[in-house]
């Protein structure tokens, strides 16, 4: 670590708000057999589940019962009939280290239990122990595995094979153990047992504006997903028409709404001051003023005289209709 601080002095500062047996094969447990760090049983879980996650708790609990229904049977029928005592993709992983054991020459080292062994090699030589399944390396503890150095030991005895040094948990009976249970099944929910108890009521929920992600948030340090030979389009910030800022725009501009409160309470303070005077002075009394006689008085109207002669004649109107009425 204090090479690391001497090269990038940031590069030390984010190491080291992490445990070391987090990122750091030095200080990685011995206990679970895995050389590595990675979430690709989460990955693999949430693929499955990529339909039904919008689904309500209960039915996603019934997709999630039935996937792992379905994953238990067909594991168990795949290495049914497979015989070895490792699983494939184990034997192909010890195959490869076998491979790459030929370049290295072991060296009994006259114990009496014919176990300790000194592998040379280029560029350094490692020690090994057959009877404690270790080696200088670590491979072989961190994984269960026999390494490339400890497989060059092995074939010098020529009486023992490499799957024989493999840890039990990556051999055929533990595979086999993993998947010999299985899950009831379970009638559909119109059959289910009514319980006399009220259902249970959701939370409060408030539907948020827009439609619903389904993705979830990556990280900074992760590849971006979409083509890698097409580059994403980039539109322009949104920049206020108000304040001339980015990030917002006019209808929710912060600056805006506190110029029209302002200018909403200096219109009220100004009606109120102009209110106020003449409320607080007397009413002026009411003095009469004499009516002037109107000299262009309106002409009286005078009845209409019809003959009763003509009335045959005449259309009726409504004028005409009171006058007959009347006589």
């Amino acid at each position: 670590m204090n090479r690391v601080k001497l090269i990038n002095q940031k590069a030390w500062e984010y190491l080291e708000k992490w445990p070391k047996d987090a990122w750091t094969k030095a200080h990685f447990s011995e206990l679970p057999k895995v050389d590595n760090i990675c979430n690709n049983a989460c990955e693999s879980f949430n693929a499955k589940i990529k339909h039904d996650r919008g689904k309500p708790i209960l039915t996603l609990a019934e997709e999630v019962r039935r996937i792992i229904m379905k994953s238990i049977v067909d594991n168990r029928k795949k290495l049914e009939n497979y015989q070895g005592i490792l699983p494939p993709v184990q034997q192909s992983r010890l195959e490869a280290m076998t491979a790459l054991s030929s370049h290295w020459a072991p060296q009994w080292s006259g114990d009496e239990k014919e176990e300790l062994y000194e592998v040379h090699g280029w560029p350094t030589n490692m020690v090994v122990d057959l009877g404690k399944h270790t080696c200088s390396c670590r491979f072989w503890q961190l994984t269960g595995m026999s390494c490339m150095y400890a497989i060059s030991a092995i074939q010098d005895k020529n009486d023992k094979h490499a799957e024989d040094y493999c840890h039990d948990w990556l051999k055929m009976e533990a595979y086999r153990k993993t998947y010999c249970f299985n899950v009831n099944p379970v009638k559909g929910q119109d059959l289910w047992e009514k319980t006399p108890h009220p259902a249970p009521v959701p939370p409060p929920f408030k539907a948020k504006p827009g439609r619903p992600t389904k993705k979830r948030r990556r990280e900074k340090d992760e590849q971006p997903t979409g083509s890698k030979t097409k580059m994403k389009r980039k539109y322009n910030p949104i920049r206020c028409m108000y304040c001339s800022e980015i990030g917002h725009n006019k209808r929710s501009c912060a600056k805006k709404k506190a110029t029209e409160a302002e200018e909403h309470a200096r219109q009220l303070q100004l009606q109120l001051a102009l209110v106020a005077p003449a409320a607080e002075g007397a009413a002026p009394e009411a003095t009469t003023v004499p009516a002037k006689p109107n000299s262009a008085a309106a002409p009286t109207q005078t009845p209409t005289v019809i003959d009763v002669s003509q009335c045959d004649s005449i259309p009726p109107t409504q004028e005409t209709q009171q006058v007959i009425s009347h006589m």
